[in-house]
């Protein structure tokens, strides 16, 4: 087994460090990424009220029919 040096090890990924980073974003899809910050109160109210809005904007223009109780189909555009 090979031993080396924890400086030449830090030099070693300086030097790869940027080649590796190119690598990434260049092979990186183009899907949106997953949110992996969780959210703090103020911007989930928010987002909450804006849902709720749209679901009642929703409602009067009649692109939701309520099937039964607990179905329900939403006509998208």
């Amino acid at each position: 087994m090979q031993r080396i040096n924890i400086k030449d090890l830090n030099q070693w990924i300086d030097e790869e460090k940027t080649e590796v980073e190119q690598l990434i974003v260049r092979n990186r899809s183009s899907e949106k990424r997953m949110r992996t910050r969780e959210r703090d109160k103020e911007e989930q109210m928010i987002i909450d009220k804006l849902c709720k809005e749209r679901w009642k904007k929703a409602e009067q223009e009649g692109k939701i029919k309520y099937l039964s109780k607990r179905k329900w189909f939403y006509d998208f555009d």
